[in-house]
């Protein structure tokens, strides 16, 4: 055993971590006791005198014992000959107690605990805690993983909040002297959807309304929600998992004294880099191992272990797989960098930048590293989140600067910035942060400006929300090229699915598995397929249709055809609103959770026609449903990004920003559905009435037609421009609205 002969240096966080790690232990053994009780109560009382304990309770080591060792960390506290054999036998002697056991007897959630380390390090102190629970107070913790955010009121409450303090869920109407409302987003199936972020945002708002402490959890997704100034929020950042994280961790979970043989472990575990890209699973698996030693050489040999293998010398660069115009793109600039690099053509005549945006999961992050692979150059990632995870301003620009630094270094090279919509717009932010957006957008122009100047780097960049961005980040030079990622067609399903599965599935059943899995994203399907293969891996069955379909939730026989008939109706309806009004339909695409159409919108002037040509639109797939139901299901609804959410924002923008509705030449600014007085309310009403009267009065001469159309986009799920032609060829098309009078 190497252990040093004096106490190893610790961060400054440590000692306030490890009381709430005790303080937790002791709550999870007393929860455990608790349960035992409640199993032995429940047990049948036949021999209940004779029988043994469930768990024998273990002699506890005394305290000033356990301070005294934790004080040394070299003491030999066990007899020499138990210490020798105990090494011999691959034990770890620091560990354990007088009778040769080191595991302790409360077996901890190690992922929930690791949680709460990162937690204790990120305030660092009792005192820090205190602050934040000053009237008024609101925090922002950043860099929480995603299964975290369930367990951060328990943590809380059980482990770091001083007592008598207690959180409670800004869902939950608690009111107590000493509360913190605590606004955690909901997480489904290990990701956090639109919808989430908005419950998000209206906990958030919640929260404010009274002067308890307010602390947010905020994904790193999210950017600073609008009713917050970062000036007056104090923000921390979970730091990252590194080895004196994982060796706290070990003290609790492999040790009966508190102590590990220390230098061993460290020197077993892999670099502080790669235990950033440590999972739960990985974690998991390693933890299992009997000493803290072994724990640390299988977390080693799964982090360092390649995913794939090295090219040889002299293989051909990977081609980017893909079918779409995002993948025809990036092909397209690989192709231009290789020219460069090759002296064929100067860097002024190719394209610099490319902007991927859409939907999460629809494989942005994916084709950026791809193209690095393909371009046989360096990929530098970054993201804006991980730049605010530095701390304030000053070193979130710092951090901003680090990461085009690095990419010059590195050059030729891909830049991906990811999550870029997080800088935001000078134009959307309130008063009190405007001066803060105004310069983290100065921060990033600074730089995009830099570096374009430098030959060899191209940057692609990845967001969700490219309406959120500074015009000013979006023009041409900044991003030369901006194109959307939609959700897979079904030729692309299928394409992934038989690049993910190879020969394991026949080619027809490939086709009609990618029927009915149009809707989901890549990252959906690519994960289904990852946990199907595990489960025929383990258990030994094939990696046939059934296993990939209930992975895929895709099973045929729970499929519901009248809901997927009404969606096809709705579908159907606004892509023939679009086609009168002479735009073209690129697709249609029908799941089980809902159905989208792409349609390319043709110039206009602004006229108000051309407004209520769109609130037709809109509102055609409500209409279409009303015609053929006589009812309206709420899939027109929603967030503000549904078919109701776009038109009343159009009307509004009409009488209040656009000059073109009741107020004339007035401009009143973007105005708030919720917040409208009781007249402005039924004016909107009216519209929207009027507007789906007309929509509908548009379809009702094409009734039959558009329930043949739903009827087949049922049986194939999926219609591309040129089926969306042969269905509406022989429809009439006009250049603007008529007065049709409602049937």
């Amino acid at each position: 055993m190497n252990q040093s002969n004096h106490s190893p240096a610790r961060p400054d966080w440590w000692k306030f971590a490890e009381d709430c790690a005790r303080r937790y232990h002791l709550y999870y053994e007393e929860l455990q006791q608790t349960r035992r009780k409640t199993l032995k109560e429940d047990a049948p009382a036949d021999g209940a005198d004779t029988e043994e304990p469930l768990v024998s309770t273990p002699q506890e080591q005394p305290h000033s014992l356990l301070q005294h060792l934790s004080e040394h960390p070299n003491a030999r506290h066990l007899p020499p000959e138990l210490w020798e054999h105990l090494e011999q036998e691959g034990a770890d002697p620091f560990a354990c107690d007088e009778t040769g056991r080191w595991l302790p007897h409360t077996d901890l959630p190690a992922d929930k605990l690791l949680l709460l380390l990162r937690i204790a390090a990120a305030f660092g102190s009792p005192a820090a805690v205190d602050a934040q629970l000053s009237r008024g107070a609101v925090l922002i913790l950043r860099n929480i993983p995603a299964f975290g955010f369930s367990s951060v009121e328990n943590l809380l409450n059980h482990a770091l909040l001083p007592p008598g303090w207690q959180a409670y869920d800004a869902r939950r109407q608690v009111q107590l002297p000493q509360r913190v409302t605590l606004a955690v987003p909901s997480v489904r199936d290990g990701a956090i959807d639109q919808g989430h972020f908005d419950d998000l945002q209206d906990l958030i708002i919640k929260g404010l309304a009274h002067s308890q402490p307010l602390w947010i959890c905020l994904p790193d997704e999210m950017a600073l929600p609008a009713p917050l100034v970062a000036e007056h929020c104090h923000q921390l950042a979970l730091p990252q998992v590194d080895a004196d994280f994982l060796i706290a961790l070990l003290r609790q979970t492999h040790s009966r004294t508190g102590r590990i043989d220390e230098a061993a472990a460290r020197a077993a575990l892999p670099p502080n880099g790669q235990l950033q890209e440590l999972s739960t699973p990985a974690l998991s698996f390693a933890l299992r191992a009997p000493t803290a030693k072994k724990m640390a050489q299988r977390l080693s040999q799964a982090l360092t272990a390649p995913a794939t293998p090295e090219p040889e010398a002299g293989t051909p660069p990977r081609e980017i797989t893909g079918i779409g115009p995002s993948y025809d793109t990036a092909r397209q600039l690989v192709a231009d960098l290789r020219l460069w690099a090759e002296g064929d053509v100067a860097w002024n005549e190719i394209p610099h930048s490319l902007l991927l945006f859409g939907l999460p999961g629809t494989g942005k992050s994916y084709l950026a590293r791809a193209m690095g692979g393909s371009a046989e150059v360096n990929c530098i990632e970054t993201s804006c989140a991980e730049w605010q995870a530095n701390g304030h301003l000053g070193n979130l620009l710092l951090a901003m600067r680090r990461s085009f630094d690095e990419a010059r270094k590195n050059a030729p090279c891909i830049l991906f910035l990811d999550e870029i919509d997080a800088i935001g717009s000078r134009d959307s932010a309130s008063d009190n942060s405007a001066s803060y957006r105004r310069q983290v957008v100065a921060g990033f122009l600074e730089q995009m400006d830099r570096i374009s100047r430098d030959a060899g780097i191209m940057v692609v960049g990845a967001c969700n929300h490219p309406q959120h961005i500074d015009p000013a980040v979006l023009r041409a030079g900044r991003f030369d090229i901006k194109i959307e990622m939609p959700l897979p067609s079904m030729a692309m399903l299928q394409h992934l699915l038989a690049e993910r599965l190879q020969d394991a599935v026949q080619e027809e059943d490939l086709q009609q598995l990618a029927r009915e899995c149009i809707g989901k994203t890549a990252a959906d399907v690519d994960a289904a397929v990852r946990s199907a293969r595990s489960e025929a891996g383990h258990s030994g069955c094939p990696l046939d249709l059934q296993l990939l379909r209930r992975h895929l939730q895709v099973m045929a026989q729970e499929e519901n055809h009248g809901l997927l008939y009404r969606i096809a109706v709705h579908e159907s309806g606004h892509a023939i609103a679009a086609w009168i009004f002479a735009e073209t339909i690129t697709q249609i695409s029908l799941s089980p959770s809902g159905g989208t159409i792409e349609r390319d919108v043709p110039p206009n002037a602004g006229l108000d026609t051309d407004f209520e040509c769109q609130l037709y639109i809109h509102l055609a797939g409500r209409a279409a449903e009303r015609l053929i139901f006589g009812t309206v299901s709420a899939g027109a609804g929603g967030s503000a990004t549904s078919d109701l959410g776009k038109a009343a924002r159009m009307v509004l923008a009409m009488d209040f920003e656009l000059g073109l509705g009741t107020f004339g030449n007035g401009w009143f600014g973007p105005q708030d559905p919720a917040q409208l007085a009781e007249p402005d309310r039924k004016r909107l009403r009216e519209k929207l009435d009027y507007a789906e009267d007309h929509a509908r009065a548009l379809l009702y001469p094409h009734q039959q037609l558009l329930q043949d159309m739903a009827a087949d986009l049922v049986q194939k799920r999926e219609f591309d421009a040129k089926t969306v032609r042969s269905w509406l060829r022989d429809v009439p098309r006009k250049n603007g609205p008529e007065q049709v009078l409602d049937q």
